[in-house]
């Protein structure tokens, strides 16, 4: 379906998405490499969180189609058309995609250790005592591995987010989707998290994030994407659209937040 040469891991076609007749994605397509990580940057209300969540199918597009490694995310092909898939293989499809969201949406009445392994047993049918051992070894790699038994309410924000983190592992995902892991952390949390993504990056994973830490895209991006008014005004290397921005609108929208240092 994709007519790159190469399959990308990522393939977003002409995705369209409004909410109550308003557009907030209009027609946008990128592709993502296994293994790359790409950064959509943007003001508030440019659609970044909208298009993260259509691949994932949290969000349902209104046209177009996406591909997570060559495979339709959400439907499956009936003749010439699309028709959604529900219920179990639904779930299956979005768990290619890990994701990790501003808040950590973690049961407050499930240890740790028992919000990782959820999803691999309910969705993925994974035996309790493998789900739980797989569990232990990713808090441990998060560096939660002396938290396996509290709950939630008895961590902070930032290991909050590495649970979430570790909980969006636990499925296999073939690709990582952050929107804004650090928006709801207090500042002195921040770099503990951010450190979890960078090993993520650093391992291999194909990765789309959405973020406010400009000075990270920088840092972890191979690529950049400037999203307003629902559309990829620009894109490029994070040298070149941090460092020499060709679009007016992207040098307005630099000009007013923290800028990598040079």
């Amino acid at each position: 379906m994709s007519d790159l040469k190469e399959d990308p891991m990522i393939y977003v076609h002409k995705v369209t998405k409004s909410f109550r007749g308003s557009p907030v994605v209009s027609d946008v397509s990128f592709h993502v490499h296994k293994g790359e990580v790409v950064t959509l940057i943007g003001p508030s209300g440019a659609g970044k969180s909208t298009l993260l969540r259509c691949i994932n199918h949290l969000e349902v597009p209104d046209s177009g189609y996406i591909l997570v490694d060559n495979e339709l995310i959400g439907y499956r092909e009936h003749g010439d058309d699309f028709v959604e898939v529900t219920g179990g293989d639904s779930a299956k499809a979005r768990a290619r995609g890990g994701m990790v969201f501003q808040r950590f949406n973690l049961f407050q009445h499930l240890t740790v250790t028992e919000n990782v392994a959820l999803a691999p047993r309910e969705v993925l049918g994974v035996p309790k005592s493998q789900a739980m051992a797989r569990a232990h070894a990713l808090l441990d790699r998060v560096g939660l591995a002396h938290r396996f038994d509290n709950y939630p309410s008895q961590l902070s924000g930032g290991e909050q987010q590495r649970v979430a983190i570790a909980r969006a592992l636990a499925m296999n995902p073939q690709v990582m989707l952050f929107d804004e892991a650090t928006s709801a952390l207090d500042p002195e949390r921040v770099g503990e998290v951010l450190d979890v993504i960078r090993e993520l990056a650093d391992e291999g994973m194909t990765m789309v994030m959405v973020t406010h830490e400009m000075a990270f895209a920088h840092e972890v991006s191979d690529r950049v994407l400037f999203l307003a008014d629902g559309g990829i005004i620009e894109e490029g290397t994070p040298e070149q659209v941090f460092g020499a921005p060709r679009h007016e609108r992207t040098r307005a929208f630099l000009s007013r937040v923290s800028q990598p240092a040079s």
